[in-house]
């Protein structure tokens, strides 16, 4: 059942994907990324997670609202990666928009990555290597200076619900170089949606967020590693 709960809403993700890549590619030369984003993307990520909900009986419970920072506060987001799940919740409720930091390769996948690309975030070429990340250690700031929220998942890949994943510090190092806050959020969504797979499983996600952290003085290894402890131990608790 799971599965074929799973399908059907595949299938509605796919179809309403298929239209909104159209109208964000077609609106590109006539607007800018804000508007596509505000407009389109972020109540499509909301129609996605409500039809997640109504199809596949996955509700979503929320911790640390309080910690939110307000959209005009810069922030680094450094959020735990589960499922693909994350980016939709991500793009639905943080209150300033999200530029997700990406492998440019994306933008080759028919549709999706039209829709990618017309958003104009932070594309990274994994084949420069080193220069990939200065790269984006350089035009990450006027992302932060236009009212963009700078989001990273840590571990660098999907890791699946109670398995550990060294944390790549890229993010923290980015934050103690422009002396940004880092905003971290943990949750379990890979237990209702699993990596790899078509089906969906009923229950609750929670999302925790924790309160934003000062960067300044600090340094970013012992910073990741801080981030690492709260994950695990996060985790944990929202696991039992």
């Amino acid at each position: 059942m799971d599965a074929i709960r799973g399908f059907c809403f595949y299938v509605v993700l796919g179809v309403t994907v298929i239209f909104l890549s159209l109208a964000a590619l077609l609106a590109a030369p006539f607007t800018n990324e804000v508007w596509r984003y505000e407009k389109l993307c972020r109540p499509w990520a909301k129609f996605i997670l409500r039809t997640l909900e109504v199809i596949c009986g996955v509700h979503v419970k929320v911790e640390g609202w309080e910690n939110m920072p307000p959209a005009e506060s810069a922030h680094v987001v450094l959020a735990k990666h589960q499922s693909a799940w994350d980016p939709f919740w991500l793009g639905a409720w943080l209150p300033a928009r999200a530029s997700f930091l990406y492998k440019k390769s994306l933008h080759w996948i028919p549709v999706v990555g039209w829709l990618i690309w017309s958003m104009n975030m932070l594309a990274i070429d994994r084949s420069q290597g080193r220069s990939a990340f200065q790269n984006f250690m350089a035009k990450g700031p006027e992302y932060l200076r236009r009212g963009w929220w700078i989001c990273l998942f840590p571990e660098g890949t999907r890791v699946p619900p109670g398995k550990s994943w060294p944390l790549k510090t890229g993010g923290a190092r980015f934050a103690v170089a422009h002396g940004v806050p880092i905003l971290p959020i943990a949750h379990n969504a890979g237990r209702c949606w699993p990596k790899n797979s078509i089906a969906k499983h009923p229950g609750t996600i929670t999302v925790v967020i924790g309160k934003p952290i000062e960067t300044t003085g600090r340094e970013p290894h012992e910073l990741t590693e801080s981030l690492r402890t709260w994950f695990a131990e996060t985790e944990e608790r929202i696991s039992r």
